[in-house]
């Protein structure tokens, strides 16, 4: 028995499929690549395959992760070409590893904090959302009404927002990098924050795109060194999910 872990991009092409639909894609890639899964015990036995947090619908991601199961060993850079081989365009693995022996099953129960780039495209002045920025940062609390399936709530989604600042400006747009909560425990949405910017609207084009995963959050220490304010966040604090995170989980790696 192996896992291996796989960081892969989300691309523009498959950006609408839910995480449901992509579930299932990653699944039939894995078997159509014909590699030796490990399936769950049962009625009705399927690959023991495990994804990160779920993107935003219409969002891309370069640091999207998925983790399977085998039923033997085999190479990482093996099945990172089988699995590619096998995929629709838009999504494509970047690295595998192996999962260490002295290391328990993973689940990416622990990834707390994702990391986003979000472009406006449109008349936007960029001064101004600078403003907006301090000003929402400094706020005690953001309510945001959240419905859907369930019935509409209020909710505080202050605490989530660990970072938000003005990336970058242009005669056509900006960029707004931010780091929020997210995970079972609660979470804020990138859409979410444009919308208390009041950036979203008909004669604008946002785009989100997700660039890191972080685990093992010390969030008081996190929001200490945000001092509520636009400053950047300091990524030393946090577990950041990448391949390179560990060079002693390499050498130990089969």
């Amino acid at each position: 028995m192996a896992q291996i872990i796989c960081r892969y991009h989300k691309r523009d092409e498959v950006r609408w499929i839910s995480h449901l639909d992509l579930k299932r894609t990653l699944e039939r890639a894995m078997r159509r690549a014909q590699l030796p899964l490990a399936l769950s015990q049962g009625h009705n036995p399927h690959p023991k395959i495990s994804l990160s947090p779920p993107l935003p619908l219409g969002a891309t991601g370069d640091a999207e992760l998925f983790s399977v199961q085998l039923a033997e060993g085999m190479d990482p850079g093996e099945l990172k070409q089988r699995i590619n081989d096998s995929l629709p365009s838009g999504l494509e693995v970047m690295e595998a590893w192996v999962l260490p022996a002295h290391r328990k099953k993973e689940t990416f129960g622990d990834i707390d904090i994702a990391q986003y780039s979000v472009t406006v495209k449109g008349e936007v002045d960029a001064a101004r959302v600078s403003e907006h920025i301090a000003d929402l940062m400094g706020q005690e609390e953001l309510i945001v009404q959240r419905g859907g399936k369930r019935p509409p709530r209020s909710l505080d989604i202050r605490p989530f927002i660990l970072s938000l600042a003005l990336a970058q400006a242009s005669e056509d747009g900006v960029e707004l990098r931010m780091r929020l909560r997210t995970g079972s425990h609660g979470g804020a949405r990138p859409q979410e924050v444009i919308e208390l910017l009041a950036l979203n609207g008909a004669d604008r084009t946002i785009t989100y795109h997700r660039t890191g995963l972080f685990a093992g959050a010390q969030l008081g220490a996190e929001r200490a060194s945000a001092g509520r304010s636009t400053g950047a966040p300091r990524a030393g604090r946090l577990h950041r999910w990448t391949r390179s995170r560990s060079s002693r989980e390499r050498s130990e790696s089969p």
